[in-house]
Order: structure tokens, then C-alpha cells, then sequence
């Protein structure tokens, strides 16, 4: 179901919007060599939970951190691009950094129970909070913090070096956010 928000439709639904994005950028990213592995959505193969961890068995329900929204997969190794983190609702910055440290904090990433995903330096990690202002001082002042604790977290995922998060009012605004901030290599 959508919602009338000023000239452009919001998804209304937990979820919708994060799952139309991902199957919207999803073409781009397969001609390119890449999966969009995603979150709610049961219409496509590449839907499941998307998990951060940590321990020796790292894929109970015990050891998780957080579900994540969508990954952009290299189809060849399993190597994580970009981790993506849609909020929907809002851009509180106990959300933000909920979503940023329940990854960070991780010592994996996995699509489902049996499928692990390699996180390194080159991956990235993106944050977009639906707000009706930008907050961008408030927004800078909590990545600029995030990177200096990150360092010194000493987990696997921690390795992530890229982090960004930004705010969006619109579903067009976040559509931008999604072509102009994550590009990757021109098609084979």
C-alpha cells in the first residue's frame, strides 16, 4: 500500500520501499557482475536475511547484531560491495547508529544460514534515514565519530573503511541516493 507524501508516493509498509529500491537497481548491478541480495521481498530468489554476527557458530539466532537491508554481492566470490541499511521511518540517531555498529561490531555477514559473504577494505557501508530536513550537521557529527571508534573495534567487519549515511524525504530523494552514491564498475 502506498501513502500520498507531498508530490511523491511513500511506501507505507515496513519493508516495500527498501524491496522496490532494491529490485530497481538491480539490473544495473547484475550487468555488472553482481548480485542484490535483499530483505522483504518472498517474489524473488535473491530475498533472505542478510545477517551481521558474531562467535562460533555465527549464524544462531543468538549471535546476531542486526538483519541488513539490501547487499550488493560480487557473483564470482561472494565478496561484499556495499552493505545498505534503508530506515524508512526515520533518521534517529539511535537508529543510525544502531545500524551502523549492529554491522561494524560483527565478525560476519551471511545471506541466510548457509551462505557466508566476505566483507573487507573495498566494501562500503551506507546508511539512509527518511527525514523531512537534511540534519546534516547531525548526521556529520555522528560519522565523524563512527569512523574514529571503527578503527579500533578490532572485528572482521570492522575492516569496512567506506561508511556514509545520508537522509532522504522522498522516494525519488532516496532513488538518487541509491545511482549516485553507489556506482561500480562499467559492464564486462
Amino acid at each position: 500500500m502506498e501513502a500520498k507524501n507531498g508530490d511523491s508516493k511513500i511506501m507505507n509498509s515496513r519493508g516495500q520501499l527498501t524491496a522496490k529500491m532494491a529490485r530497481e537497481i538491480s539490473p544495473y548491478w547484475e550487468k555488472r557482475g553482481y548480485y542484490v541480495l535483499y530483505d522483504h521481498d518472498p517474489s524473488s530468489k535473491n530475498v533472505g536475511k542478510i545477517v551481521s554476527s558474531f562467535g562460533k557458530q555465527p549464524y544462531g539466532q543468538s549471535t546476531q547484531l542486526s538483519h541488513i537491508d539490501i547487499a550488493i554481492v560480487e557473483k564470482s566470490s561472494d565478496r561484499v560491495f556495499a552493505l545498505i541499511e534503508i530506515e524508512e521511518t526515520t533518521d534517529k540517531p539511535k537508529s543510525l547508529l544502531g545500524d551502523v555498529f549492529g554491522v561494524l561490531m560483527g565478525e560476519y555477514i551471511s545471506f541466510g544460514k548457509e551462505r557466508p559473504l566476505s566483507v573487507d577494505e573495498h566494501t562500503s557501508l551506507f546508511v539512509f534515514g527518511k527525514s523531512k530536513v537534511s540534519h546534516k550537521e547531525r548526521i556529520d557529527y555522528i560519522l565523524d565519530i563512527v569512523k574514529r571508534f571503527s578503527s579500533n573495534l578490532g572485528t572482521r567487519n570492522s575492516k569496512i573503511e567506506k561508511i556514509d549515511m545520508k537522509t532522504f524525504s522522498t522516494e525519488q530523494e532516496l532513488k538518487e541516493l541509491l545511482t549516485n552514491n553507489i556506482s561500480g564498475p562499467t559492464p564486462k
